[in-house]
C-alpha cells in the first residue's frame, strides 16, 4: 500500500469540516439583509404629493446604498476567509505529501499486482518440483518391477519346470507315435472302401441322369415340331383372313363407286331442271346431307370399335394362352414361350392392320360421298326448281345406300367366317399346350424317380461311412486307453509340482519385500518433501494474512475520499 492511502488529512482531523461553508454564509447573510432593507424602504415610501415622492426616493437611495455596502462587506469577508482557508488546507496537504514522499524513499513499495505475480511465479516453481518428484517416483518404482522381479520369476520357473517338461515330452512322443501310425492305417483302409462304394453309386446315378437327359431331348424335339406345325397353321389362317378381307373390301368399294356414280348422275340431271325453287330444295338437301353424314360417321365409329374389340379380344386370348403356357412350362421351354409370344404379338398386329385397312377401304367412299353431297348442296343453293325429279334422285340414292348396306353386311359375314379359322387355330394351340403339359409331367415324374434312386444311393454310402466311423470309434477308444496310461504315469509328478509351488511362493515373498521397500522409500521421500515445503507455505500464509489486514483499511480510505 502507498503511504498517501493511510496519511489522509480528513482521517487525521486536519480537514476544513464546517469552515468550508462559512464563505457562503457571509454572502448569504449580506444579500438577505440587503433585500430586507430595500423591502422596508419601499414599504415606507409616500407617493401622495410630489415633494413627498422626492423625499421618499432620496431616503430609498440612502437605504439602498447602505444595504449594498453591507452586501459588499459580506462578499469581501467571504473572499478573505476563502483565501485563508485554502492556504491552510494547502499547507497541511503539502506537509502530508512531503511526509509520504520521505516514507516512500526509505521503504520499498509492493503493489497487489507484484504480489500476485510473485505468487504465480512460486506456484509455477512448485509445479515443476512436483512434476520432477512424480517422474523420479515412477522411475524408482518401475525399475525393480521391470528388471529384478521378472528375472527372478522366470529363472525359478525354468529351473523347476525344465525336467518335468522334458519327461512329459519324451513320454508323449514314444506313445503317440505308435498310436498315430495304427490309427492312420485303419482310417485310410476304411475311407478307401467307403469312397470306392460311393464312386460306384455315383456312376450309376450318372448313367440314369444321362438317360433322363436323352428323354428330355426327345420330348423337347416333339414339342418344337408341334409348335412349328401350330405356327404354320396359324400363318395359313392369317393369310386366308387377309385374302377374304381384301375381296370383301374390293366388292364393297365397287358397290359404293357404282352407287356414287348413279347418285351423281341423278343429281346432275336434277340440277339442270330445278332452277326455280332453289331455297326450299337447298334446305331439304342440306338436311339430307347432314343425316347421311351422321349415319356414315356412326357406321364408321361402330366399324372401328368392332375391329378394335375383335383385335383386342384376339390379342387378349392369345396373350392369356401364352401366359398359361409360360406358367406351365417355365422350367423346360422358355424359348418356346418367347416364340409363342412373338407369334401372338405378330397375329395381334396383323389383325389390327387388317381392321385399319378395312376401315380405310370401307369408310373412304363414305367420305367421298359426303363431300359430293356437300358440293351438291352448294349447287342446289344456286339452282332452282325440279322438286319431283329431286325426289326421284334421292330415292335412287337411298337404293344405292341400301345396296351399300347389303355389301357391308356381306363383308361382316365374311369377316366372321374368316375369324373361325383363327378360333380353330387357337384350339389346336391349346391342344398342343396340353400335350406339352403331359410331357412335362412325365419328365417331372422321371426326374423325381431318379432323385429317389440317387437319395437311396446316398443313404447306402452314408451307412458305409457310418460303419467305417464305427471302426474309427474303436480305434479312438484304444487311443484314449493309451492316454489314460500316460495320465497315470504323470500322477507321480505331483511332488515336483508341489516343489514348484513352494518356489513360486518364495518368489512372491521376495516380490512383496521389494515392493514394501520401494513404498518405504517413497514415503520417506514424501516426508522430506513436506518438511522442505512447510517453511515456504508458512511464509506464503503470513503474506496472505498481511494482505488481508491491509485490504479493508484501503477500501475505507478510498470511500471517504470519494465522499
Amino acid at each position: 500500500m502507498r503511504p498517501a492511502v493511510f496519511f489522509n488529512a480528513d482521517d487525521l482531523g486536519f480537514g476544513s469540516g464546517f469552515w468550508r461553508a462559512v464563505p457562503g454564509l457571509f454572502v448569504t447573510i449580506g444579500l438577505f439583509l440587503t433585500f430586507l432593507g430595500l423591502i422596508s424602504a419601499l414599504g415606507a415610501m409616500d407617493l401622495s404629493t410630489p415633494d413627498k415622492v422626492q423625499s421618499s426616493l432620496r431616503e430609498l437611495l440612502l437605504v439602498a446604498s447602505a444595504k449594498f455596502i453591507m452586501s459588499l462587506t459580506g462578499l469581501l469577508c467571504s473572499i478573505v476567509f476563502t483565501v485563508v482557508l485554502r492556504w491552510g488546507i494547502g499547507s497541511i496537504e503539502g506537509a502530508l505529501h512531503t511526509l509520504c514522499a520521505e516514507i516512500e524513499k526509505r521503504l520499498s513499495f509492493i503493489s497487489l499486482e507484484s504480489l500476485a505475480a510473485e505468487q504465480l511465479r512460486a506456484t509455477r516453481e512448485q509445479r515443476e518440483h512436483f512434476r520432477l518428484i512424480g517422474l523420479e517416483l515412477v522411475a524408482e518404482l518401475g525399475r525393480p518391477l521391470r528388471e529384478e522381479l521378472p528375472a527372478a520369476i522366470s529363472s525359478s520357473i525354468n529351473a523347476t519346470m525344465g525336467p518335468l517338461l522334458q519327461q512329459v515330452g519324451q513320454l508323449g512322443t514314444d506313445h503317440m507315435g505308435s498310436m498315430v501310425k495304427d490309427l492312420s492305417a485303419r482310417f485310410s483302409d476304411d475311407v478307401g472302401q467307403a469312397l470306392a462304394k460311393a464312386s460306384e453309386r455315383l456312376v450309376q446315378a450318372g448313367d440314369r441322369i444321362g438317360e433322363l437327359s436323352t428323354r428330355m431331348d426327345q420330348s423337347s424335339g416333339r414339342i418344337g415340331s408341334e409348335m412349328e406345325a401350330a405356327v404354320a397353321r396359324l400363318a395359313q389362317a392369317v393369310d386366308d383372313l387377309r385374302g377374304t378381307m381384301s375381296a370383301t373390301a374390293a366388292s364393297a368399294s365397287g358397290a359404293f363407286t357404282d352407287g356414287a356414280d348413279r347418285l351423281l348422275g341423278a343429281m346432275n340431271q336434277t340440277l339442270q331442271e330445278i332452277r326455280d325453287n332453289t331455297r326450299a330444295g337447298a334446305e331439304a338437301m342440306s338436311a339430307a346431307a347432314a343425316d347421311m353424314r351422321g349415319a356414315a360417321e356412326g357406321f364408321r365409329t361402330e366399324l372401328e370399335a368392332a375391329t378394335r374389340s375383335g383385335a383386342a379380344g384376339a390379342a387378349a386370348r392369345m396373350q392369356a394362352a401364352g401366359t398359361d403356357a409360360s406358367a406351365q412350362i417355365s422350367a423346360a421351354g422358355s424359348n418356346v414361350v418367347q416364340a409363342f409370344g412373338r407369334t401372338a404379338s405378330e397375329i395381334a398386329e396383323a389383325t389390327r392392320d387388317i381392321g385399319a385397312r378395312a376401315a380405310r377401304d370401307l369408310l373412304g367412299p363414305l367420305d367421298s360421298i359426303s363431300a359430293h353431297l356437300r358440293e351438291t348442296a352448294d349447287g342446289v343453293a344456286a339452282a332452282a326448281g325440279g322438286v319431283g325429279r329431286l325426289g326421284d334422285g334421292v330415292r335412287a340414292g337411298a337404293e344405292a345406300a341400301e345396296r351399300a348396306a347389303g355389301a357391308f353386311r356381306g363383308s361382316s359375314e365374311a369377316l366372321v367366317s374368316a375369324a373361325s379359322p383363327l378360333r380353330a387355330t387357337t384350339e389346336r394351340i391349346e391342344a398342343s399346350i396340353r400335350q406339352l403339359t403331359d410331357a412335362t409331367e412325365h419328365v417331372a415324374g422321371t426326374v423325381s424317380r431318379s432323385a429317389e434312386q440317387t437319395a437311396r444311393s446316398a443313404a447306402d454310402a452314408l451307412a458305409a461311412a457310418q460303419t467305417a466311423l464305427g471302426g474309427h470309434a474303436g480305434a479312438i477308444e484304444a487311443s484314449l486307453a493309451g492316454v489314460g496310461e500316460v495320465v497315470d504315469r504323470l500322477k507321480g509328478q505331483g511332488a515336483q509340482l508341489d516343489t514348484l509351488d513352494e518356489k513360486l511362493g518364495a518368489a512372491f515373498d521376495m516380490y512383496a519385500v521389494k515392493v514394501a521397500a520401494a513404498v518405504d522409500t517413497l514415503s520417506d521421500y514424501v516426508r522430506r518433501m513436506q518438511s522442505e515445503l512447510a517453511p515456504a507455505l508458512d511464509t506464503l500464509r503470513a503474506v496472505v494474512e498481511q494482505a488481508e489486514q491491509f485490504i479493508p483499511e484501503s477500501r475505507g480510505a478510498s470511500g471517504r475520499r470519494t465522499s
